[in-house]
């Protein structure tokens, strides 16, 4: 997929986790930031194991929720974020441009 595209498709699944997250009582705001806080980590993170974190498992997945953990976000919304399958396809394929 074209960059450009890939990143608006990006930026209207963070949209719809904004809208959806709304119903949790989270912010949009902070929905955003959490959504940009991955990406940053799948973006300048050296992998070691690049597939384990792709599964969602692993030492660095572990490490990226410790990360947002620190940075006082809500887990529960870090979790329903992390669990949505498109976002986090997208996120990794745009992770890796």
């Amino acid at each position: 997929m074209d960059a450009y595209l890939l990143q608006e498709h990006w930026a209207t699944l963070v949209q719809d986790l904004k809208d959806s997250e709304k119903i949790f009582g989270q912010d949009a705001y902070i929905t955003g930031r959490i959504t940009q806080e991955i990406l940053r980590y799948a973006t300048y993170t050296r992998f070691r194991q690049y597939n384990l974190f792709s599964e969602r498992r692993g030492e660095e997945y572990e490490k990226m929720l410790e990360l947002l953990q620190k940075m006082e976000f809500d887990m529960g919304s870090v979790r329903r974020i992390l669990e949505d399958e498109q976002f986090w396809k997208i996120t990794l394929e745009l992770s890796e441009r």
